[in-house]
């Protein structure tokens, strides 16, 4: 599988961690770190050392809420990981812009198709990642009817 396209100077950010902040952004930037694992369809053993490793990273603070007894974690989103999604998309963009004019009609709307590069296809529709949400295509077929009604 092709990895994710990264920022510059940052260490490699695995698919899951990227679908974790992903996810939590998504989630308006926090969220019960308990119901997190549904969202994202991992279980917690697999997920808590990943939050570990986000934590270190900075790119998330785990606050614990509520009693002593039966307080829970809320997982946030810090303004570094905001920065890195916002540089992952553009390095998405980035991709999407790659010139297909010398290829036919058919061609080029089809490979223009942001599913094709997609580093989450084979998640799409089985976790949150899904059409209806995602932000790539709904562009992709806003500049299609744009520029369908130029014509």
């Amino acid at each position: 599988m092709e990895e994710a396209p990264q920022p510059e100077g940052e260490e490699t950010l695995t698919e899951i961690e990227i679908q974790i902040l992903q996810g939590l952004e998504r989630l308006g930037g926090s969220y019960q770190q308990r119901n997190l694992w549904k969202y994202i369809g991992i279980d917690s053993k697999t997920g808590l050392p990943i939050l570990s490793r986000l934590e270190k990273r900075g790119l998330i603070k785990k606050e614990r809420v509520g009693g002593e007894r039966r307080g829970v974690y809320v997982v946030r989103l810090t303004e570094r990981a905001y920065k890195v999604l916002a540089e992952l998309r553009e390095k998405a963009e980035e991709i999407s812009r790659f010139d297909i004019s010398k290829l036919s009609d058919e061609l080029q709307t089809l490979l223009s198709i942001p599913c094709t590069y997609c580093p989450y296809i084979e998640k799409c529709g089985f976790s949150f990642v899904d059409p209806p949400h995602c932000e790539l295509l709904t562009k992709w077929s806003m500049s299609q009817l744009e520029r369908e009604d130029s014509s």
